[in-house]
């Protein structure tokens, strides 16, 4: 390799002391420093040697120091980047938290206008026949049963409603068909209102290993996207079936729509957050974000398939 600024081009040469040698050597790059470095240390002048390894190890420093503020600046970012992400976590899991408690809410209603209408039917009753003079003991205990059944009925979606919401970090076994009555219990009369019937096809109870609660979020995610897709599409024949089973290692739970199915050209990213095939305003596209979040929470996932006119989302989970 030829050097003309290198010193130690010839290599018959003797390394003599130069004028301001360390000046001189500085201007080699650093592949004519080794090399010189090389050279020099078969040299009577070991002198020139030290300075060289001077200018080595100073050029290593500054490389050394650039590098560790080149990660400190990249360490830096990436904590930043790592709070903002979690930030926006925070924000889609409160979006979908409110967004679920408005739907809920809508559903207690729901459940609770019957009951309170048949209360009211029965105090009126009761006026006029104790009027008329009908009134006797098993006239009294009859209505009595009936106005028990209601309240009960209101207290069990009143309890199913707050435990729905009762936050916990707590991972535990739980049974999937008992989850998707409890998730029933909240939904059956607006969905009676709206003529979605939903059918669990499995008798076989299996159980899951997580936050129950997040599985109900999942599954009332699921069944109320389907029932905007009924209502949005104008579908007449309105059916949901789910079913769970265990088979090669993993255990499933498919719930499937006949509301259409999911738009081609959004059913690659549904599962992104802000992607929704509802009209403008009317959906976030947050709640199936969130259910595949809880679907990776509890080390599975979360896919969806067009299959008889409907959409199958479904859930696998490791044994």
């Amino acid at each position: 390799m030829t050097m003309n600024n290198n010193p130690f081009a010839n290599k018959n040469s003797i390394i003599k002391r130069r004028e301001n040698p360390k000046g001189k050597y500085t201007q080699l790059n650093t592949e004519e420093l080794l090399d010189a470095v090389k050279k020099s240390a078969n040299s009577p002048h070991r002198g020139d040697l030290d300075i060289l390894l001077e200018i080595f190890l100073d050029r290593y420093n500054e490389k050394q120091t650039s590098l560790d503020q080149l990660n400190q600046s990249l360490e830096e970012r990436i904590q930043l980047q790592l709070k903002l992400a979690q930030d926006a976590q925070k924000r889609y899991e409160q979006q979908a938290k409110m967004a679920a408690m408005g739907e809920m809410m809508d559903a207690v209603a729901h459940q609770w206008k019957q009951p309170l209408n048949a209360l009211s039917m029965m105090s009126d009753m009761l006026q006029t026949d104790y009027k008329n003079g009908l009134i006797n003991q098993d006239y009294i205990d009859e209505l009595t049963d009936h106005a028990q059944g209601q309240i009960e009925h209101m207290v069990t979606t009143l309890a199913e409603f707050r435990n729905f919401f009762r936050p916990s970090q707590t991972k535990e076994n739980f049974g999937v068909k008992r989850c998707i009555q409890s998730v029933m219990v909240l939904v059956n009369d607006e969905f009676l209102n709206n003529n979605i019937t939903v059918e669990i096809l499995s008798d076989k109870e299996i159980l899951l290993y997580g936050n129950e609660n997040e599985f109900k979020h999942l599954v009332l995610n699921i069944i109320n996207n389907a029932k905007d897709a009924f209502n949005d599409n104008n579908i007449k024949e309105r059916h949901i079936s789910i079913s769970f089973y265990q088979k090669d290692a993993y255990s499933y739970v498919d719930i499937q729509d006949s509301a259409g199915g999911v738009p081609s050209k959004i059913i690659n990213d549904i599962f992104k957050p802000e992607v929704t095939s509802k009209a403008e305003g009317k959906g976030t596209g947050i709640g199936l974000y969130m259910s595949t979040q809880i679907a990776q929470k509890m080390g599975g996932t979360l896919t969806v398939k067009n299959i008889n006119n409907g959409a199958c989302f479904s859930l696998k989970i490791p044994l």
